[in-house]
């Protein structure tokens, strides 16, 4: 089965994208001047699909009917690594602004905070928020 057609659809891996992204850009800020958004969120995808990997690999499952029935657990994983989603699931706003603050280049900050805050503030818990902010993302990047 493809990671495509699994059960973890597209619109869960948003969030894990971005905070991968999130967690490696202060490193590369520091070398290189600041990229453009839709570099950015390439590069985040990127991330995204190696933080999914590493988990559904550390998690060895039987098979891959067993891992196509996992894949809310292996999202979870990937946020936890990532400390977006507390051990019961939930995602608050501070966790989202600590990121933020920490890792998203200054530029970009004020049009994360716009296309997160709905999500956060209407869902508490992973998946539906995952599932905002993937609706919102195409918004993100302006043309």
């Amino acid at each position: 089965m493809s990671a495509l057609s699994s059960p973890i659809p597209l619109l869960t891996m948003g969030l894990v994208l971005m905070s991968v992204y999130l967690h490696h850009v202060e490193f590369s800020n520091a070398q290189a001047p600041e990229k453009s958004c839709k570099q950015l969120l390439s590069e985040l995808t990127k991330r995204q699909f190696s933080a999914i990997a590493n988990c559904s690999k550390s998690m060895k499952f039987k098979n891959g009917k067993h891992k196509a029935t996992m894949g809310n657990c292996i999202l979870k994983c990937a946020m936890e690594n990532e400390n977006l989603v507390d051990r019961k699931g939930e995602v608050t706003r501070e966790m989202i602004d600590t990121l933020l603050v920490k890792e998203l280049p200054p530029s970009l900050i004020d049009r994360a905070n716009a296309t997160l805050e709905p999500c956060v503030a209407k869902y508490t818990t992973y998946d539906p928020v995952i599932k905002c902010v993937l609706s919102a993302l195409p918004n993100f990047c302006p043309n």
